[in-house]
């Protein structure tokens, strides 16, 4: 009986390990289960392949640059009895994971093949241990932004790279910033120059992030992917977040001075309810927020930040892009000493921020404070807990496009966080045609607004 049982084991331990042929109970006695379905060895072009037989892997590593899309299958040894279904002298396009079924009997495996090319990679960089580097590993280059004052001529360079990657100057090295630097990092064939550049600049050194949608920048709708690349190359010490990140938790919001939330018109609710309960506490704990386009949307029932729990009650636009007949931009409300307007040109009070010829969805988001349940200007600043800083590009006083949630306590011993809103149609980071000849005065007033809120 303890012979039969153990048989029972094997068999079970193989069918869930391998996998087995098609069978009914009249053929099961006839299966062949005892042969093994290993790689042994495999070589592509001449290049061995690293085989790891648990996890089902052939790995091939090639030099750098090396073209895969065509390579020879040059030997591939397999279990005894077994056969795979690739054979030596065939031609496999590598660009992409190939899989290789190796059977022996009624059992078979399948293995992944990829190829790898020698390559280096840059994980992080600092200078005196205190200023992040933005590194662009498909540019080879590596932005610094330092304040005013820094001393660029002598900085202390730490970094992280991939294993198994070398790198002149080393790590700790002492070097004079004060024009680019080149780092050569080595990794088997691959040599690579990466080209650092330190900037003086007067933005905040404050931890800083920009919320997005989707897990990385390259699935962000246009609009959104404009505002988050200028943002990381621009502002020292970004990161970006994807809202999966702040779901599961592995990134932190409380790590950060402030973030800027842009978000696209079609972004509702989505991920955003779900995350409702983590922006909330951030904001109560005193998280600064820059919410900006649809980013203005949230600033009610979900974040819970203005006193009504209400989003702009005037929201339109953002299906089409047209293309602009005249400037546009808005005017300032009342407050034009606030920091956010800082050096930028000013025609009397307002502020342009596109240029006539480029392409615009006019999607807004503004209150009308002269509208049910405000009425008037007082009666939305007591409702919401708000001030107005810009009207629409007309001056219309009842149509809030900026505004601020200045600080508050919103529970006993928690000082809430900061929230500026910009809600101006003006605002558009994307554009499908034309050239906007205001763009400075955008990077500059978003900025200021940055600057503003990391104090």
């Amino acid at each position: 009986m303890k012979a039969i049982k153990n048989s029972i084991f094997v068999l079970l331990a193989l069918l869930l390990s391998t996998g087995v042929a098609g069978c009914d109970d009249d053929n099961a006695s006839n299966l062949r289960l005892d042969g093994e379905t290993f790689i042994n060895s495999l070589r592509l072009d001449e290049y061995d392949a690293e085989i790891d037989n648990i996890a089902k892997t052939v790995k091939v590593g090639v030099p750098y640059g090396y073209d895969a899309s065509a390579m020879k299958l040059t030997s591939i040894a397999v279990s005894a009895g077994a056969v795979a279904d690739v054979y030596p002298g065939e031609i496999i396009d590598c660009t992409v994971p190939r899989s290789i079924r190796v059977t022996n009997g009624d059992v078979y495996t399948d293995y992944t093949m990829t190829v790898a090319h020698d390559n280096v990679v840059f994980q992080s960089f600092t200078l005196d241990n205190k200023y992040q580097g933005t590194i662009d590993n498909e540019a080879r280059t590596i932005l610094v932004f330092v304040p005013l004052e820094a001393d660029v001529t002598s900085m202390l360079a730490t970094y992280t790279v991939n294993e198994g990657t070398t790198v002149t100057p080393e790590s700790g090295s002492t070097l004079d910033f004060s024009n680019p630097v080149t780092f050569t990092a080595t990794y088997r064939s691959a040599v690579i120059d990466y080209t650092v550049a330190v900037v003086k600049d007067d933005m905040s050194q404050e931890p800083k992030a920009f919320i997005g949608f989707e897990s990385s920048i390259d699935k962000l709708g246009a609009e959104a992917r404009a505002a988050a690349e200028w943002m990381l190359a621009n502002v020292p010490n970004t990161t970006y977040v994807g809202l999966p990140e702040v779901l599961s938790g592995s990134v932190k919001l409380s790590q950060f001075k402030m973030i800027w939330c842009h978000f696209d018109w079609l972004d509702w609710p989505s991920l955003m309810w779900d995350t409702r309960d983590i922006f909330n506490d951030y904001y109560i704990k005193g998280g600064n927020i820059l919410a900006s386009r649809d980013g203005a949307r949230y600033i009610n029932d979900v974040w819970r930040i203005t006193l009504d729990q209400q989003s702009p009650n005037n929201m339109f636009g953002g299906e089409t892009a047209e293309t602009l007949d005249a400037d546009l931009g808005f005017v300032i409300a009342g407050h034009e000493g606030h920091a956010i307007y800082d050096n930028l040109p000013v025609d009397g009070t307002r502020i342009v921020m596109v240029s006539a010829g480029c392409s615009n969805t006019n999607r807004t988001l503004q209150w009308g404070v002269d509208w049910d349940p405000y009425f008037s200007m007082q009666g939305w600043e007591e409702r919401t807990g708000a001030r107005a800083l810009a009207s629409d590009d007309s001056g219309d006083p009842n149509r809030v496009t900026i505004a601020e949630i200045p600080s508050r306590e919103v529970l006993k011993g928690y000082q809430s966080g900061v929230v500026i809103t910009v809600g101006t149609p003006a605002y558009e980071w994307h554009q499908s045609t034309g050239e906007n000849a205001y763009r400075a005065t955008m990077e500059q007033f978003t900025k200021n607004a940055i600057n503003y809120l990391c104090k």
